[in-house]
Parts: structure tokens; sequence; C-alpha cells
């Protein structure tokens, strides 16, 4: 099954699936994702931040952070969801960055092992899951102080571009709006992020564009990589398979495929 087809402006929703062998790539997106390790091991980046994940631990990842899994025959159950189902995270989390770490919750393993079970339209259930996890999460790896410049710099930049890469933003004009100069900009992201200002606003509008795709097979190519935030069709067929290994007719194709086969 495809992973993620759809991460931005979800009410209520969540998707959760089990995964042997999987590996995925850098990728970033505006709701919540958590990783349990449900035997063996593998590693996680977060941020530049190299994380081994052992049997029985999880790893809680905030949005807008850069993640990617590298390839492992662990078996791991992944859930993504909006950020609706855990408000209370977020008000005991303003002007602090959780510590993402790999944490023990064999005790929470009944429960992290049974969430792909979980009916979606249980919000109650699903709700009370997220929010125990949370909780044992945040008890056992707490937070930092996000005074930093580094910190502050991310969460303004990161979070302007998670609500604006559909308009026309250029690196230029995001230095201006928030008084930095365009060069130094530039450095601070690559050295947070690992990757550089294009590829991170790339990965946004990539991942809106998966969704496009996802929910209106009738799109155009062309309609689905303006809507998505390029100007051009040949900038979004080279970020599309660069970041996703397959073109966006391809993906549309596999897509339509995946569908039908669980139809």
């Amino acid at each position: 099954m495809e992973y993620q087809n759809e991460n931005f402006s979800g009410i209520y929703d969540f998707r959760c699936r089990i995964h042997d062998g999987w590996e995925m790539a850098k990728h970033i997106h505006e709701y919540s994702e958590l990783l349990y390790c449900a035997r063996g091991s593998c590693v996680v980046c977060v941020n530049r931040k190299r994380i081994v994940l052992a049997e029985k631990q999880l790893i809680w990842i905030p949005p807008n952070y850069i993640h990617e899994y590298e390839r492992t025959d662990a078996r791991l159950i992944c859930a993504v969801f909006s950020n609706d189902f855990i408000p209370a995270y977020f008000r005991v989390a303003k002007g602090k960055r959780l510590v993402v770490s790999a944490v023990d919750t064999r005790e929470l393993s009944a429960i992290l092992e049974s969430l792909h079970t979980l009916d979606k339209s249980n919000v109650l259930l699903t709700t009370a899951y997220l929010n125990l996890i949370c909780a044992k999460v945040v008890e056992k790896s707490g937070f930092e102080s996000a005074e930093s410049g580094d910190g502050i710099l991310y969460q303004k930049v990161v979070s302007y571009i998670s609500e604006h890469f559909r308009e026309d933003i250029t690196l230029r004009e995001l230095s201006a709006k928030f008084g930095y100069n365009a060069k130094y900009l530039s450095h601070s992201l690559h050295t947070l992020t690992g990757i550089h200002f294009s590829k991170l606003l790339a990965m946004y509008r990539i991942e809106y564009a998966k969704k496009l795709i996802t929910g209106n097979p009738s799109y155009s190519i062309s309609k689905t990589a303006l809507e998505s935030g390029f100007s051009a069709i040949n900038t979004f067929n080279r970020s599309f398979k660069e970041l996703t290994g397959m073109t966006p007719s391809e993906y549309r194709d596999n897509s339509s495929a995946a569908k039908s086969s669980v139809e």
C-alpha cells in the first residue's frame, strides 16, 4: 500500500500500517507521526539526528520535522495523524521542542501493536490511545528550550513554508520577511536539516501533489503541478521523480491499482 497518500489539512485523519523491511526517504509534513519497532531494530534520522530504534521502542516525530528511515529487516508500526487528536500536547509544548529520542514503551506494547486495527470512525478511542502514548513519550523524553537562534529560525521558517508552499516563495523574499541575510538563512537551513531551501519547499509541494493525484485522478499532471505550487511542469516532473522514485503518471497508475486491489 502506498505510504501516506495525504498529510495536510485533515480533520481527525489517522492512518496506521505495519511495514516489514521498510525504507523511507527524507520527507516532511504537518502531521504528527509515531514509529514503533515491534521486532528487530532500525535507524531513524530526524532533523539530521541519527537514532537507533530497538525492539519495543517508539519514536514520536512532531510536525514539520524532516525524517527518514533506513532500510531494515525490522517489523515497524507507523501511524500518521492530524494534530487535532492531540491539542493538549501543543499547549504543553508551546515555546519548546520535544527531545526526539527512542523511548521504551513496552508497557504500552499491546496498544501500540493494535493501532493498525483501529476503526477510523472511532475517534474517541483513537484520541485516547494517542494521548496516552504521547503522555508517556513526553514523560520519558521531555522538552528543550526553543529560545536558541537556530531553534527559532527553524520554527519560524518551516512553519511559514508549511502554510504557504503553494505560493511563489523565494529564498530572498523569505529572508527579507524574517530579517535574515539570504546566504545566512540558506546556510542555517542546510545545517539544521541537511537539505537546501529549494528542496525543502519541493518536499512540501510534492507531498501535496501526491494527495491531489490520489484524491483527484482526473486532474491533469499540469493542473496538479500548478495547484501544488510549481510554475513549470518540467520542474514538477523532475522533483517528483527525485523525491518519490517515479513520475507523476506512474504514481497515479500505482495509486489507482492499489485502490482497485483493496476494493
